[in-house]
């Protein structure tokens, strides 16, 4: 019954709401996201009601997987019943996840879906969400370090077995099945007083599902056997890659199996708009998933106005000379992306200023003022970067800067800051110097190999080693910790932080925790594919540190 109160309520505030959205004409709009599958901006009805504008894209790899996998780019740009499943979709979603979820998740439902014409794509109009997303683990914050593990392990598998229930086979790849990159499609939302008295709970927040439309097919999960299981088996069974599909029979099935439950959660109106909605999804999924890979790159061209009605009907009557006609615009494309991307390269190459780069290069060397003041600028950009995604507190952010120059942290801060400034240097003579050195003769491929594979261990180890030997002659504390660490790839640039946790001892050690923290999470962001901000893969690496943290201190305490 509290379902039930819920959705009365939303369909009170959403009266207002009622009229179409105008489409718009311009791009002035702000922008609050971008993923795989379009750009989202925030917009404002005119009558008081925050949007967010999801204007539907493809470039760049997604953009090839979508032409080779699909046939053409983004369905949901230029096919308007793809736009219209994804609103409807959502919209039965927004029904069905809170009672399958007893309140806990809610769908961010669709208003319109609109022609965007400055960009010559489609465009879904949501409801707003004024949400954060899962907190990452840190030394300074231990009421909410575990709201990621609870949506990746217990929250999601909990949704994706009522999805694939009532057949949204399709919905869990945005769910999370095999895809770490789908935890950033739900947001925490703050909970009305209201609402809380009606839910009968105490928890002042709920997550919301505010992005259900699939960048690319889903064929990429992390895990192998997702990939047998799922994408292959769907893939065998439907005939073609699985993108965002509805068992539509199934979900029929589901709604009549479940009819009692659902009228006595939601009532009979909703109810039967479920009903009505899922016959309307099941027409335009078969008009969209019914154009073959020939009609749809037809289609993709006649909505981006690059052919006329009646060339599109004689190419659909010659496919052979459509197909050559793609293949040679498809070499043209590649040729212009390797003319831009060399182009880009050589532009980036003029403006590099040498003589700066030498100058500071010096006075790094030369002045331990610069050195700390290097570093202290890089540690600010980091924690300047987690303050904006609302990772750290006002509070927290005062109680790390005024660490930095703590004078029992400096030392170790400005040897980390020099294993971040030789880093460029690094890099440049293991893909630059390195292969320049090979091919005229002077390095062998073997050793080059060796040496780009090693390069950042040297340089890191270089440095460390001749601190060490300094330690030894001043008789001071020598970094045998970060020496060690240092060889290691990928974690290896936190080897002074890692000293420092070590000689912080029962000393405050927030600094260093942090440093570590948000080292491990820069590595979950760069990976590829799967990694990027809020991202599973993000929080699994940034994790790391704390779990090890936290088993090393149970231990201590068990002996």
């Amino acid at each position: 019954m509290a379902v039930k109160e819920i959705h009365k309520n939303k369909q009170s505030s959403e009266n207002a709401v009622a009229k179409p959205v105008e489409p718009v004409t311009h791009d002035s709009r702000q922008e609050i996201g971008r993923g795989r599958s379009g750009i989202v901006y925030f917009h404002n009805d005119g009558n008081g009601y925050d949007l967010a504008c999801k204007v539907f894209d493809s470039r760049g790899l997604t953009k090839a997987v979508q032409w080779l996998l699909l046939g053409a780019p983004n369905p949901y740009m230029w096919n308007q019943d793809a736009a219209e499943c994804a609103k409807i979709r959502r919209n039965i979603l927004n029904l069905l996840v809170p009672v399958w979820t007893a309140g806990e998740v809610e769908v961010a439902d669709a208003k319109a879906v609109v022609w965007n014409p400055a960009q010559t794509t489609f465009e879904l109009q949501t409801r707003f969400v004024r949400g954060r997303a899962a907190s990452l683990d840190h030394s300074l914050r231990t009421d909410r370090d575990d709201e990621a593990v609870n949506l990746w392990r217990r929250t999601m598998p909990e949704l994706r077995t009522h999805l694939e229930s009532a057949g949204f086979d399709g919905l869990l790849w945005q769910a999370g099945i095999g895809n770490p990159v789908a935890l950033n499609n739900f947001l925490l939302e703050p909970v009305s007083r209201e609402l809380q008295t009606i839910r009968g709970e105490k928890s002042n927040e709920r997550w919301v599902w505010i992005d259900l439309e699939s960048g690319v097919p889903a064929i990429f999960p992390v895990s192998p056997a997702v990939f047998l299981r799922y994408s292959l088996a769907h893939w065998w069974r439907l005939g073609r890659p699985l993108f965002d599909d509805v068992d539509v029979s199934r979900l029929a099935n589901y709604l009549h199996s479940n009819q009692q439950k659902l009228r006595l959660a939601l009532g009979d109106d909703a109810y039967e708009t479920i009903k009505s909605e899922a016959i309307r999804l099941g027409e335009h999924q078969l008009k969209w998933k019914s154009a073959g890979r020939l009609q749809s790159s037809i289609q993709y061209r006649l909505a981006q106005n690059e052919i006329d009605e009646r060339q599109a009907a004689y190419y659909s009557a010659h496919p052979l000379r459509w197909i050559i006609s793609e293949t040679k615009r498809g070499a043209r494309a590649f040729r212009s992306v390797l003319h831009r991307g060399a182009l880009w390269i050589w532009k980036r190459l003029i403006r590099i200023d040498f003589s700066k780069i030498a100058r500071n290069g010096w006075r790094f060397l030369s002045s331990q003022k610069y050195r700390e003041e290097f570093v202290h600028r890089y540690l600010d950009r980091g924690i300047d970067h987690w303050k904006k995604r609302n990772q750290l507190s006002d509070e927290d952010v005062k109680i790390l800067r005024a660490q930095i120059g703590a004078p029992d942290s400096s030392v170790y801060v400005t040897d980390f800051g020099i294993h971040i400034a030789i880093k460029p240097a690094v890099k440049a003579i293991q893909y630059w110097a390195l292969p320049a050195l090979f091919a005229f003769g002077l390095l062998s491929g073997q050793t080059m190999a060796l040496l780009i594979i090693t390069g950042g261990a040297l340089g890191r180890s270089s440095y460390t080693l001749w601190r060490v030997i300094q330690s030894i002659k001043r008789g001071s504390e020598r970094p045998w910790i970060a020496l060690v660490v240092g060889i290691f790839p990928l974690i290896g640039n936190l080897a002074f932080p890692t000293q420092m946790m070590y000689s912080a001892g029962g000393k405050d050690q927030n600094l260093a925790r942090f440093m570590i923290d948000d080292g491990f999470a820069r590595i979950g962001r760069l990976l590829p594919v799967w990694g990027g901000e809020d991202t599973w893969t993000e929080h699994a690496f940034n994790r790391i540190p704390g779990n090890f943290t936290r088993y090393w201190a149970q231990k201590r305490q068990r002996h």
